[in-house]
């Protein structure tokens, strides 16, 4: 009886959580982006995106805000609603305000 319900009760605390999958892609053309961080606010729950700017990851079945982060790219969040959750990051384009010129192999 009593491995019955410590069953029942396994059963109970994986029901809490779901699965969220989706696609990190690149907004102006497209391309998938493989590396992207995944990370669910609040708990240290996170994944990278594969080679194909997929990933897989589990949150509470009460849902939460996913943050997807990556160098060159603006970091987005989404609240959560479906169990599909597609992403298109949009470029960080900075400017740069001055050069600096050094000179290579010059002897005086």
């Amino acid at each position: 009886m009593l491995t019955l319900a410590m069953g029942v009760s396994l059963g109970f605390l994986v029901a809490q959580e779901r699965t969220i999958t989706g696609t990190v892609t690149a907004a102006d053309d497209g391309s998938s982006i493989p590396g992207v961080n995944v990370l669910l606010k609040g708990r240290k729950t996170g994944v990278v995106t594969d080679a194909s700017g997929k990933y897989l990851i589990e949150v509470p079945e009460k849902g939460g805000t996913l943050a997807f982060s990556f160098i060159g790219y603006v970091s987005q969040e989404v609240m959560e609603i479906s169990n599909i959750v597609n992403v298109k990051l949009s470029a960080d384009v900075v400017q740069l305000n001055e050069a600096v010129v050094t000179g290579y192999g010059i002897s005086g």
